[in-house]
């Protein structure tokens, strides 16, 4: 039988840093969303379940015996289950929503998923959105649970024909330019005129590569400075000035726009 979202039915854990609460589970998939504080890591592990995880918030590093990656803007991933991994989760923490998916599943026939997939960058804004909307609904006390399996569903669809990068080597000032705009908030003329590039041009190759423009990824970065400063109990006017935005206001809107929540309910969650 499948387990709506209730407050009654959610399940919540807590381990090393890291929370983790079972948000819907049911016969055919699991929805679960993690919360994994800076500078965490995970040791050598796997998982007894096919798991797809969308990178709401934050920063992951993950090493498999084939792969590594290092993330810093949102993501959308696959580990097979059996699949061996560690995993950091670098200066910001990580806010992930993961579905888990039984072995017997076919994630080719099923979801259309070649063997080796492991994470694509850059999910287009339709995913993030989607990603945001389920986690707001899946923490409603009151969503029947045919509701929740559905729109569980219908976000791996959304994860799984997200964009990917274009083809080649990135270009050496794009990872300049991220580091600057994840240091501090600067102008996109300022920044483009440091790479010695026309602000147009900037804007469309950035967008290109990292999948949002630099304002967007300027927001997120900003978010991600409040992430900690939420987990640690600071009052909302206080993360929103340290992070860098105007005021309240502008971290509201902002969180909003990147997970679903208000920056009081993604507070509690981060908490909880």
């Amino acid at each position: 039988m499948a387990m709506p979202a209730s407050a009654a039915s959610r399940q919540s854990t807590a381990t090393g840093g890291s929370r983790s609460r079972l948000l819907f589970a049911g016969e055919r998939l699991s929805a679960r969303v993690s919360w994994y504080a800076p500078g965490q890591r995970m040791q050598r592990h796997t998982h007894d379940c096919h798991q797809l995880s969308l990178l709401l918030l934050g920063t992951l590093g993950e090493q498999t015996p084939q792969h590594e990656v290092r993330l810093a803007t949102s993501a959308v991933g696959l580990k097979p289950a059996g699949l061996v991994h560690a995993n950091d989760y670098g200066p910001s923490g990580a806010l992930i929503l993961g579905i888990n998916l039984p072995t017997s599943f076919d994630l080719k026939r099923g979801l259309g998923i070649e063997e080796g997939w492991q994470w694509r960058e850059q999910p287009a804004s339709t995913v993030l959105a989607r990603g945001g909307t389920t986690l707001a609904q899946l923490l409603t006390d009151d969503l029947p649970a045919m509701q929740a399996e559905a729109g569980l569903w219908e976000l791996l669809a959304t994860m799984v024909t997200a964009g990917r990068r274009p083809a080649g080597t990135p270009p050496r000032w794009l990872a300049l330019a991220c580091e600057r705009l994840r240091e501090e908030p600067v102008s996109l003329a300022a920044l483009a005129a440091e790479q010695g590039l026309h602000p147009v041009y900037f804007t469309r190759a950035f967008a290109r590569w990292i999948g949002c423009t630099p304002s967007a990824f300027r927001m997120r970065a900003q978010l991600q400075r409040a992430l900690p400063l939420l987990a640690a109990g600071h009052s909302l006017a206080t993360a929103a000035y340290q992070a860098g935005f105007a005021d309240q206001a502008h971290l509201s809107r902002v969180t909003r726009q990147h997970s679903g929540l208000t920056p009081a309910r993604l507070a509690a969650l981060l908490r909880e």
